[in-house]
């Protein structure tokens, strides 16, 4: 895939950003739309470690919904919340990627598939990012890309 400077090898010749650099906004949460509510709670807390700070039930936009939130372990970080549409059937999977870091990519996997996940496809290992990766799949199909990287985030800023 090319960069955005139409280079197909990586994107070293993107300009230097420095973090926490943004408009007038900032990434807080993101949500993943599931079927089974419960079940994929599970499998999140399981996998991943996560832990609820919220349930809620409510319209939006017209639609009755019900949501859990989980907080991201440590203050100011991004929260994940599952959201199910009351009269929906399924919803689409591979509508949305989610990120995860993680110290131990391997434990990670075989928690995913101890909890019904599976891997899509073999790990990746990207030198030029200093990043081995793995996306696993949720029971229901939703994509989590899970990231170990070489050294910590605050060795790399």
């Amino acid at each position: 895939n090319p960069d955005r400077n139409g280079d197909d090898d990586t994107m070293t010749d993107l300009p230097p950003r420095r973090f926490g650099v943004t408009k007038d906004a900032m990434p807080v949460f993101c949500k993943v739309f599931v079927h089974d509510l419960p079940a994929m709670a599970d499998f999140y807390e399981e996998v991943f470690g996560l832990v609820r700070i919220f349930e809620h039930s409510d319209d939006m936009m017209g639609r009755m919904i019900s949501e859990i939130s989980f907080g991201a372990g440590y203050p100011g970080g991004t929260e994940l919340t599952l959201i199910h549409y009351h009269d929906s059937t399924a919803p689409i999977a591979g509508e949305s990627v989610v990120g995860f870091t993680t110290t131990d990519l391997n434990a990670c996997i075989l928690r995913a598939k101890a909890a019904g996940g599976r891997v899509h496809e073999p790990i990746k290992r990207l030198d030029q990012f200093g990043i081995t990766v793995a996306f696993i799949m949720d029971p229901e199909g939703h994509v989590n890309e899970v990231v170990e990287l070489d050294q910590p985030m605050e060795a790399q800023r």
